[in-house]
Formats: structure tokens, C-alpha cells, sequence
């Protein structure tokens, strides 16, 4: 008598970040919305990309690129904002481009190597998914199996950064103070 094994999977929201590919749980995000326009704060941090309104609710835009202090080496303009919510603040995320959803085996997501938790900080990956991949080869024989690497970022954790939250108090604060 055989017993069929049953894998655990997770969901995850993949995403481009200057042609790196990253997911998150897509239990983290509460949507995903196409690129608008954003209204610059002044004096905000430089990861602050600005603000924009999702039907009627404020939401704070923040850059990873800025945040994480990436060199870019392909200029692109972002495609989508990643839409999250942590501790009552609604905040949005600029990715390049979402690029869809996987189901991912809970055993293919492995620990993060030292190399790549230098360029964003460790505390915000919470691993590496690595995916058996499609063939590269153009006639047939010669294809080669090529590894799909997706950094999985820790968007809750990352955004529950206290300077993170209470920007986003203040600026939620001073949205009560002018609609009165």
C-alpha cells in the first residue's frame, strides 16, 4: 500500500526588480495595481516615491531601488505597484513588472546565501526559491535545463520598519486633519 505524499505549496506574487526576480507570499499583498501617478512629498525620505489614492484610501509609495540603495543597469520605468498593508498603514511598492503567480512547493524554498543577502538586507529575504527550469537549447537535443532563482522578500517585515510606519501614521494623520 502506497501512500501518496501530499506537498505542502505556497502562492507567490512573482515580480522584476532591474531583471532580478523576486516573489512574496501572496498572503502578504492585499493587491496589485497598474503604475499611476504618484505625488512626491517633500521632505520625505528618498525611498518615499510619494503618494497616491487606491479608491479613496492614501497609500504610501516606496521605491526599493531607493531603499535597498540598488545601482540600476537597465533604466526602466515601473509597470506595477505591489499594494500591501501592515499595522493600519496601506503601502504600495514600485516593481518593475509583476509577472505573474506560482504555486511553489514549501520544500523548494531554500535559505538565502550569504552573496545575495549582501544587496538587500537579510532580514527582509526570506529565502530563495529555485525552480527547475525551461530548456534554453533552439533544436532540439540541445537543450539545457536552466535553475530559476526568486529571491522571496519579507514585504510585511520589510514595511514594519519603525521609520517606515510612522511616516505612514503622519501621513495618515495629516489626510484626518485636511479632510475635517
Amino acid at each position: 500500500r502506497k501512500e501518496a505524499k501530499v506537498v505542502e505549496t505556497q502562492q507567490m506574487v512573482t515580480f522584476v526588480l532591474d531583471k532580478e526576480e523576486y516573489a512574496s507570499a501572496i498572503g502578504d499583498l492585499r493587491e496589485i495595481i497598474k503604475m499611476r501617478e504618484v505625488i512626491p512629498i517633500p521632505g520625505a525620505p528618498a525611498f518615499i516615491a510619494g503618494i497616491l489614492n487606491v479608491r479613496g484610501q492614501i497609500v504610501v509609495v516606496v521605491n526599493l531601488e531607493k531603499r535597498f540603495a540598488l545601482v540600476r543597469e537597465h533604466p526602466t520605468t515601473p509597470l506595477h505597484i505591489i499594494i500591501a498593508e501592515v499595522e493600519a498603514n496601506v503601502f504600495g511598492i514600485l516593481v518593475d513588472e509583476v509577472t505573474g503567480v506560482l504555486r511553489v512547493p514549501v520544500t523548494s524554498i531554500k535559505p538565502a546565501p550569504a552573496m545575495i543577502t549582501s544587496k538587500i538586507h537579510a532580514d527582509y529575504l526570506n529565502g530563495v526559491i529555485v525552480l527547475e527550469g525551461e530548456s534554453s537549447g533552439t533544436a532540439p537535443g540541445d537543450a539545457k535545463k536552466l535553475a530559476r532563482l526568486l529571491l522571496v522578500l519579507d514585504i510585511p517585515r520589510m514595511l514594519a520598519e519603525k521609520e517606515l510606519l510612522q511616516f505612514g501614521e503622519t501621513i495618515q494623520e495629516t489626510v484626518k486633519e485636511t479632510t475635517k
